[in-house]
């Protein structure tokens, strides 16, 4: 009995500890600011954390509109960042990264029919391409939409964001590799597209202070990571928070992600432990 008690103790102890630490180190999220959602695949079972079921994705989606979120585009979103008009914490943009022709199907029509924006971030190297550059995994190629679909999207009212050429690490690369993920990937989408390109994404929401820079120099408004390193109170508009949605997620976690409630510290540290862990997949490709 006293072992249990024992362990029963450490376990408590390590639970305040990391609450504490938390609570110092990054704290809750104003309420003046939207939240951010980041999906990533919406589609059937794959090896791998960041898919969604079809169903599932829907469903989060109605409960978070019955719960009284509203739904706002990217133009809403960069206006609030740049002080143009005022934010809070019950809006919610939606964004999507890499670009996977899934969106066509088990995403689009399902925000067309409720009336609902996203921002999607693509990799113009893999545009109509297969997803070479994740790891050589089974059940894990999926196929990047192509030009046409993209416009057709566009069409729809759906907006269109950078997320690099290649889906490199942009913190390894040397400065005339990262310029030209940033600009050339800005370009193409924007003569593509005939539109001013806005928001970057960084691949594995990978950021420094050089890659920061170097994407406000390179013509963007905003760019978004998923957890950044400061305190969750600093809104950095080129180093802007996301909640990361993966398949362990369900209708509880996503609440306590949009919130700055009592369990909010603890889907904040997943999601750092899991953003930390992103960065596995350029290391295994560029060693394996």
């Amino acid at each position: 009995m006293s072992l249990l008690l024992l362990i029963l103790s450490v376990i408590l102890f390590s639970v305040f500890l990391s609450y504490f630490f938390w609570k110092i180190k990054w704290g809750t999220l104003p309420d003046n600011s939207p939240r951010v959602l980041a999906y990533h695949k919406v589609t059937g079972f794959e090896f791998g954390g960041t898919w969604i079921p079809p169903g599932r994705f829907i469903s989060q989606i109605d409960h978070l509109v019955d719960l009284g979120f509203n739904f706002i585009n990217e133009d809403e979103f960069i206006a609030v960042i740049e002080g143009r008009r005022s934010g809070n914490k019950k809006e919610i943009l939606l964004t999507f990264d890499d670009g996977y022709r899934e969106f066509l199907f088990n995403v689009a029509p399902a925000l067309k029919k409720r009336g609902i924006g996203a921002l999607i971030f693509l990799v113009t190297s893999y545009i109509g391409k297969y997803n070479y550059w994740e790891l050589n995994l089974p059940w894990r190629r999926f196929k990047h939409l192509d030009w046409d679909e993209i416009k057709g999207l566009s069409k729809m009212g759906f907006s269109f964001g950078s997320h690099s050429m290649s889906h490199r690490d942009l913190k390894r690369l040397n400065p005339e590799e990262l310029r030209d993920e940033l600009i050339l990937s800005r370009q193409r989408l924007s003569e593509e597209l005939h539109e001013e390109i806005k928001s970057f994404s960084y691949p594995f929401g990978r950021v420094n202070s050089r890659v920061r820079d170097e994407t406000r120099r390179a013509g963007y408004r905003v760019a978004f990571s998923m957890c950044p390193p400061f305190s969750n109170s600093e809104i950095n508009p080129f180093v802007l928070r996301r909640e990361g949605v993966y398949i362990i997620d369900n209708i509880f976690s996503l609440k306590n992600k949009l919130s700055s409630g009592t369990l909010f510290w603890i889907e904040d540290l997943k999601g750092r432990f899991i953003n930390g862990v992103s960065v596995l997949t350029p290391l295994i490709k560029k060693y394996f």
